[in-house]
């Protein structure tokens, strides 16, 4: 005979036994296969790169000068690049990004930053944003001119183009560096390259003509990575690979990195052109470049020019190129004149209020303003969500910041959740009453359920009438989890790709609110020297979001099906593991939300006179004066 309510005992167990199951098939699949898997795929990837490393070629394709070219041939140490070609160097020094400029090219190509770590260890190396195209994981920008004289049409400068400085010549914001390239037949070009006390370089060219005809030239540009980043994680959440605003109406073009790929393999097997782009589109000015998770590198042409951008990748040498770039407009360049063209160059952090200083212009004097500058950010689909909830942590920040508190993120995610808790009270308090009462009716339908065991139908037909008769709506009590759905996404979202959250520190032993919790219950939270793979990482956050779950669940109305009440049972251990992953200011934000919800529940059921399960443990400790 079934139990009442429906669910045999075997079925029962057998639905617990399918979680399990389940939850073991996974984790073992992680364990051990993905986990040896990743090792290995670590593994070919170093030992290929130290091969390629001792090969001796720094040569170029042929065709790189013009920007359309393949990878190079060969990789190098990047140090051994720089050291090299030191003497054909321009030095970076501000306090925000040291680095150097190549006279090869006028490539923009060593560029680290200051204020930035690799790790949460501030003895680790600065983050390295740009790096010499001929060694690994190398990224820069150049900038070049193409001529025309009568129907021929010819490089006038490119990547390999040597340039002259003058001797000690040295980049800071406060001096500019001039260097001057001589093309032969009248034909040359002063460059005056300066950068703000951040990530924006200003690069202006005066192109001149002595010789006895007239000329038509047009400028481009080019960003270019070599392989993928060093830390490259594919990371659905965040966009990472080709971006810009550009086009007709500067409308967001991106493409991932693996669309990329997908691309130029498809070149290789002959399913694209040879001269067919990824995305390509005509319009003034706009930006465009190759971004990471933390990190951009952006071209921003003349906002009244009118360019032909495009996101294109090539394969050589089993590794892909990836370049954004453009062609601006032809232009007359008389005999005996010269044509003055000024564009910007962004590398660095994707720091939001500077992103939108850009964006509005402010520092007039360096620039035009460039629209859409701040969707270098990936605010997703429903940026609606996410930009609000950015703003109201990022104020919290500023204000916990100026009050001299470290740890000032983690208290502007605790106090959003006091706002966002205080906003939704008026629209979940009916919700709450609901639950309240049907918590309070759960011995009237217990009763029905056992007088109705055996017919289904009228056991469904006269709790139906129990909740017309309460008044109850079973439905409303799903309004709050609803609701928190949203929330989840848009502070999922917000501290996974904001920089402003990277590396930020909470108290105790959370040193990084965008990263999981560091700890683990399988070595006692750092008490035995093992560090768990990354499945059994489950720390001190996730296990008080797990009981936290647990205690909400109490004071809920349990599911009147015992098969059902035996899953809910079990999800507070399914979601500690789920959340073990989540970045750590996540889970801080859903436990101390856990904990406010637990706290209005209890308040309004005690108001409706509905004793709970706390209620009834502290009547068995402590005595009916206590649950009182």
């Amino acid at each position: 005979m079934q139990n009442p309510g429906g669910g045999a005992p075997n079925e029962t167990r057998n639905v617990i036994l399918a979680i399990v199951l389940a939850v073991g098939i996974w984790g073992g699949f992680e364990f051990f296969y993905n986990g040896p898997a990743r090792e290995r795929l670590q593994a070919e990837q170093r030992a290929q790169a130290e091969q390629l490393q001792q090969q001796a070629a720094t040569q170029s394709g042929a065709s790189e000068a013009s920007g359309e070219g393949a990878a190079p041939n060969a990789i190098v140490a990047r140090d051994e690049a720089l050291t090299t070609s030191a003497a054909t160097r321009i030095a970076i020094d501000t306090q925000e990004v040291d680095g150097s400029i190549s006279l090869q090219g006028a490539r923009i190509d060593d560029l680290n930053l200051r204020q930035y770590r690799q790790t949460i260890d501030p003895a680790s190396p600065e983050v390295t944003v740009l790096a010499p195209i001929n060694t690994q994981f190398g990224h820069d920008a150049f900038f070049g001119w193409e001529v025309q004289s009568g129907e021929t049409t010819s490089t006038l400068s490119d990547s390999r183009s040597q340039w002259t400085a003058p001797q000690g010549s040295r980049l800071t914001p406060s001096t500019p560096v001039i260097i001057n390239f001589d093309a032969g037949d009248g034909r040359s070009i002063e460059r005056t390259i300066s950068i703000d006390e951040h990530f924006m370089f200003t690069i202006t060219d005066v192109v001149r003509n002595t010789s006895g005809a007239p000329l038509q030239v047009r400028p481009f540009g080019t960003v270019r990575r070599d392989g993928l980043p060093e830390h490259y994680k594919n990371l659905p959440i965040v966009h990472q690979g080709l971006i810009g605003a550009f086009g007709p109406n500067n409308n967001l073009h991106q493409t991932r990195f693996s669309d990329a790929d997908k691309h130029a393999r498809d070149r290789v097997r002959g399913r694209v052109g040879e001269d067919e782009r990824i995305q390509e589109a005509q319009g003034a000015g706009g930006w465009f470049g190759i971004t990471e998770h933390y990190w951009l590198a952006a071209i921003i042409p003349d906002q009244n020019e009118r360019v032909s951008t495009y996101f294109d990748s090539r394969t050589e040498d089993g590794r892909n190129d990836y370049r954004a770039a453009y062609r601006g407009q032809w232009r007359e360049l008389p005999a005996g004149g010269e044509v003055t063209y000024t564009q910007r160059f962004f590398a660095g952090a994707k720091r939001y209020e500077l992103l939108r200083s850009y964006q509005r212009g402010d520092d007039t004097a360096r620039g035009q303003a460039i629209p859409r500058f701040d969707d270098a950010i990936d605010w997703g689909n429903f940026w609606f969500l996410t930009r609000p909830f950015f703003a109201m942590l990022h104020w919290f920040g500023q204000l916990f910041a100026g009050w001299g508190i470290v740890f000032n993120f983690g208290l502007a995610i605790l106090a959003s959740t006091v706002v966002i808790k205080a906003l939704m009270f008026p629209l979940v308090y009916s919700s709450f009453k609901s639950m309240a009462k049907m918590r309070g009716l759960q011995p009237k339908m217990k009763e029905v359920q056992e007088r109705y065991a055996a017919d289904k139908q009228r056991q469904q037909q006269e709790i139906l009438k129990l909740y017309q008769t309460e008044k109850i709506n079973p439905v409303a009590g799903c309004l709050p989890i609803l609701m928190q759905i949203p929330v989840f996404f848009a502070l999922y979202k917000t501290l996974t790709v904001t920089i402003e959250m990277r590396h930020e520190p909470f108290v105790g032993w959370v040193h990084d609110l965008s990263a999981q919790d560091p700890t683990s219950i399988f070595n006692l939270f750092g008490l035995i020297p093992w560090a768990p793979p990354a499945i059994l990482m489950i720390g001190l956050w996730p296990i008080f979001y797990g009981l936290s779950m647990l205690a909400l669940q109490s004071l809920s109305p349990p599911p009147t099906d015992p098969v059902q009440a035996q899953i809910f049972r079990f999800l507070p251990i399914v979601f500690t593991v789920m959340f073990a992953a989540f970045p750590a200011g996540l889970v801080i934000y859903w436990t101390w939300s856990n904990s406010l919800s637990i706290l209005q529940q209890y308040v309004i059921m005690r108001r409706q006179g509905v004793e709970t399960q706390l209620d009834t443990f502290l009547a068995k400790r402590f005595g009916p004066k206590a649950a009182s």
